[in-house]
């Protein structure tokens, strides 16, 4: 005795679709909320002394929304900003101890979302 058995996958493809754009979504909107996050840590915890405030209000955490995924990214708005992450044996460094410190929680964080 035959069976026939037919399958569309086009339900599946466009479920899949869905799921990809919430996951995306969700992506984007944890990677908004860690970049802040880098933001007000780096902000709160700069080692220099302001003197103009200038170099503080610069700090800027921001997402970038990726085909594969999100990047978070941390950074100096101000043309100096390079030298207090690199000159004096990185004395006045931020952004990469603000990355080193706040990345584990945030990678465990977003794993959950999977």
């Amino acid at each position: 005795m035959r069976m026939n058995f037919r399958f569309d996958v086009k339900d599946i493809l466009e479920g899949l679709t869905r799921t990809n754009t919430k996951v995306m979504a969700a992506l984007e909107t944890y990677g908004n909320t860690v970049a802040k996050d880098f933001e007000s840590y780096a902000k709160a915890n700069r080692p220099w002394t302001d003197r103009t405030g200038r170099a503080r209000q610069g700090l800027t955490g921001y997402c970038i929304v990726r085909a594969n995924g999100v990047r978070i990214c941390i950074a100096h708005t101000v043309d100096y900003g390079i030298w207090l992450e690199y000159a004096r044996e990185k004395k006045y460094a931020i952004l990469e101890p603000t990355v080193r410190l706040k990345s584990p929680d945030a990678i465990k964080a977003f794993e959950l979302i999977f």
